[in-house]
């Protein structure tokens, strides 16, 4: 007896209940019975089994089977206890099946959450942005930061808690405790990245909302601005303070700050709604007026009465003996009731401008179309003059329903003069080709050398624009060009002129 329970102390001392249940039993039938119980009870759990519990028990049980024991009872005892190791045998290995899998389906975690770091840059810019009221004009020249940084926040919040998530599950899991730290030590690198990251944009968006909070708290002035607009100015800043991921210290002190703050405007309401209610009758016509105001706007924003009715109103109060807080309140509630009509009036501001930008990009698109056919018809360098004549007539025609700019007159005369010149170029050609009179030659002759004035006049016309204003810098760009295509066909007219000069001399000669 004193030998078994000493025995039972050393193999499973954390046990104390079932070593005490051991310790008050006298048979040894009975502390197999009670072993095989609590083996029992070790792999029936209904979460996951108590291996460790289970092989401390089938330990203590295997030494008393060496003692003596009733021959039948051993033998059913056994039988019991060989179905009981051959049962956890087999959880054992379901167990390690179950566990195997975990281990894969973390492994495809981590690598997901590796591969989602290596292309960091695009899948930042697939996150959502936060909406910042327009309201909220203290963050006017931060917004962009504050979007920018939150939005990056927030991805490295995704990741951040998909890492935590993870080591929670590794913690979880039976694996070996080297598998764990594998898995574990992955995850550290991991969080290497993305943990000090996280915790500088914290810090920077925290400290720059601090500071932007104790500034409106330090500027707060009930004197200045009416209490209903700082009301809604502190609504807008907590809201905004939850979007934002802000540090435990900048979130408590905001909270604070603006607390104090609300404080303050909770009483300039309470101290006006008493005032308010010796006017309140006269404030009470206002609002009806006004109310009949908004009627007329939801019914017909482009009423002729509404500027009439508004006057009225403005007429009224100026009769009326109110507090300033009365009268903003009022100014208040009339710019509410036109609402409608301003949504109304930049409604249809947007939809002019989008139909005026639609005909405009029509025209361009028509006016691009006569340009390429312009092009193409220079590309037709083998049509006759008869072709080049009648298409460039029809394409004329069509411009003449364009409203030109003086720049686009330009772009376009730069292609119907060189469409010109192709022409000159073909009929003086067809005109040597049809006779080798001298006379001939001279005509020709003397029409180069008035295309050859005209070139010239239109060059230095150019280079005068070109000097005598100031042009942007793309039109500059574009007058330079036109000069140095001129001066290109006047120094090719200039050849051809040479060209012919010494022919008619061989042909007076002959």
């Amino acid at each position: 007896m004193d030998e078994n329970s000493s025995l039972n102390k050393n193999i499973i001392t954390e046990d104390l209940d079932f070593t005490k249940k051991l310790d008050l039993l006298s048979s040894n039938e009975d502390k197999i019975k009670l072993s095989l119980e609590e083996m029992k009870k070790a792999i029936s759990k209904e979460d996951r089994p108590d291996f460790k519990t289970f092989w401390g028990i089938k330990n203590i049980c295997l030494v008393i089977f060496k003692t003596p024991i009733n021959e039948v009872s051993r033998a059913v005892f056994w039988k019991e206890y060989i179905e009981l190791s051959d049962e956890v045998k087999r959880l054992k290995n379901i167990l390690n099946e179950q566990t195997n899998f975990e281990a894969e389906q973390i492994d495809l975690a981590i690598q997901s959450l590796e591969e989602d770091l290596k292309k960091y840059d695009d899948v930042l810019l697939s996150m959502k942005t936060i909406d910042i009221n327009e309201k909220i004009t203290l963050l006017l020249s931060k917004k962009s930061f504050y979007i920018k940084t939150q939005k990056e926040l927030n991805l490295l919040n995704t990741y951040a808690a998909r890492i935590n998530s993870l080591r929670k599950e590794i913690i979880k899991t039976q694996m070996r405790i080297s598998a764990k730290n594998k898995f574990l030590k992955r995850l550290g690198s991991v969080g290497d990245i993305i943990f000090p990251k996280r915790k500088d944009l914290i810090g920077a968006i925290s400290e720059e909302f601090l500071v932007t909070i104790d500034n409106f708290a330090e500027n707060f002035d009930l004197k200045k601005v009416s209490f209903f607009v700082l009301k809604d100015e502190i609504k807008n800043l907590q809201n905004l303070a939850k979007k934002l991921t802000l540090n435990t210290e900048a979130f408590t002190n905001c909270r604070l700050m603006l607390s104090k703050c609300w404080d303050k405007v909770k009483l300039a309401e309470k101290s006006y709604k008493k005032e308010r209610q010796k006017s309140k009758e006269s404030i009470d016509q206002a609002l009806l007026k006004i109310g009949k105001l908004k009627k007329i706007i939801e019914a017909n924003p482009n009423d002729k009465s509404i500027s009439n009715e508004e006057k009225e109103i403005f007429d009224f109060i100026k009769t009326l003996s109110l507090k300033k807080e009365d009268i903003k309140f009022l100014k208040f509630k009339i710019k509410e009731a036109k609402a409608p009509m301003h949504l109304k009036t930049k409604k249809v501001k947007e939809e002019k401008g989008r139909v005026v930008d639609e005909k405009e990009k029509n025209r361009k698109a028509k006016l691009d179309q006569i340009k390429n056919d312009i092009q193409s018809l220079l590309d037709k360098s083998d049509l006759s003059i008869e072709e080049l004549d009648l298409e460039k007539n029809q394409i004329e025609e069509k411009l003449k329903t364009f409203d030109l700019a003086k720049f686009e007159k330009l772009i376009l005369e730069k292609d119907f003069r060189a469409l010109h010149h192709l022409i000159e170029d073909k009929k003086e050609k067809q005109s040597l080709n049809s006779s080798d009179e001298v006379n001939q030659f001279f005509i020709v002759f003397e029409q180069k050398k008035k295309r050859r004035q005209t070139l010239k006049n239109h060059l230095d016309n150019l280079n005068k624009q070109l000097a005598g204003s100031g042009l942007c810098f793309e039109k500059a760009m574009m007058y330079r060009d036109l000069i140095d295509e001129e001066k290109q066909r006047l120094r090719a007219l200039d050849k051809s002129i040479h060209e012919l000069e010494e022919k008619i001399a061989n042909l007076e000669s002959n």
